[in-house]
């Protein structure tokens, strides 16, 4: 299958599909459409699971927004490279991004990870230093030294 949609539905007692927005992403050119009911950080989607499923290598997935794939930051970069890896293609309407014609998101989710990889390390070095009693002592980047430490 060529483009395959995906949405998410708000956990509301009654509601098991949403014609809107299954309309949406069929006037995206989705051949099939799945969905999931919003939980709370939900990471069970078996409508994801199928959605992914359907679609072979060079194929499209289509959303609406970047909350039907995750609720962080972390895990929507975890998500969108795992469609990279898998050969696939992402089409979001709000805010429009489209990796058929821009592979450059994904170029971007990939700075942002190894930055957000880079971070937790830099947050662990820094955290070892302090619990050693080492690190700076409280200095300003650009401020003169105090009197005793290399002064005149």
């Amino acid at each position: 299958m060529n483009r395959v949609g995906y949405y998410r539905l708000p956990p509301v007692r009654g509601v098991f599909f949403s014609p809107v927005q299954e309309e949406r992403l069929l006037l995206l050119g989705c051949q099939e459409v799945f969905s999931d009911r919003c939980l709370t950080n939900a990471i069970i989607r078996p409508g994801l699971d199928k959605a992914l499923a359907a679609l072979a290598p060079g194929g499209t997935l289509a959303v609406l927004s970047l909350h039907a794939l995750a609720g962080t930051t972390t895990d929507l970069l975890e998500a969108v490279l795992k469609l990279k890896a898998r050969g696939l293609h992402l089409v979001v309407a709000q805010p429009a991004i489209d990796t058929n014609a821009d592979p450059g998101f994904f170029a971007t989710c990939e700075i942002l990870t190894a930055f957000n990889a880079e971070r937790a390390m830099v947050r662990a070095a820094e955290a070892a230093l302090v619990s050693k009693g080492g690190g700076a002592q409280g200095h300003k980047a650009g401020a003169p030294p105090s009197q005793g430490e290399g002064g005149d």
